[in-house]
Order: C-alpha cells, then sequence, then structure tokens
C-alpha cells in the first residue's frame, strides 16, 4: 500500500505541507491507488490568521509554554558526569 502524508493547518484546511509518497512494490500499476493521510496542524495559515473568522478566536486564546526544550524550562540540560 502506497501512503502519503499531506499536513493541513486544522482551522482553514490550507496546505503545511505534503509529503513524498512512501511507496509499495504495486507503485505506478494500474488500478493502484495512493492513500493519502491527512495531519491537522497548527490552527490557521499566515493570510486566514488575519480574518476575523480565525485571527480573533486565535488571539483570545492564551496558551501556556510547557518548557520543554524552550528557555522557559527549569531543569538544566547539562548532561550529569
Amino acid at each position: 500500500m502506497c501512503l502519503q502524508v499531506v499536513e493541513r493547518y486544522s482551522a482553514c484546511r490550507c496546505l503545511y505541507y505534503q509529503h513524498a509518497v512512501d511507496r509499495c512494490g504495486n507503485y505506478g500499476r494500474p488500478g493502484h491507488a495512493v492513500t493519502r493521510r491527512t495531519i491537522l496542524v497548527g490552527y490557521a495559515c499566515q493570510d486566514h490568521a488575519q480574518q476575523s473568522n480565525y485571527g480573533s478566536y486565535a488571539s483570545a486564546q492564551t496558551y501556556s509554554d510547557s518548557g520543554y526544550y524552550s528557555g522557559q524550562s527549569t531543569k538544566s540540560s547539562r548532561r550529569h558526569r
């Protein structure tokens, strides 16, 4: 089974990234289809985030940083020797 992953913004469904087809042995043969899986990422693209329908909702929300791999993390990233 050939598989292609497509990433889209969750609110506006605009394309974020389209991955290459993961090919199987039957790729290119007549009657063989590529299965596409859509993954929703982010909220709205830059163009749609400016519109009132998407932008007002996104700007009204506040999200906290988990601190994981960010400057907000309280744990040191140094390894113990």
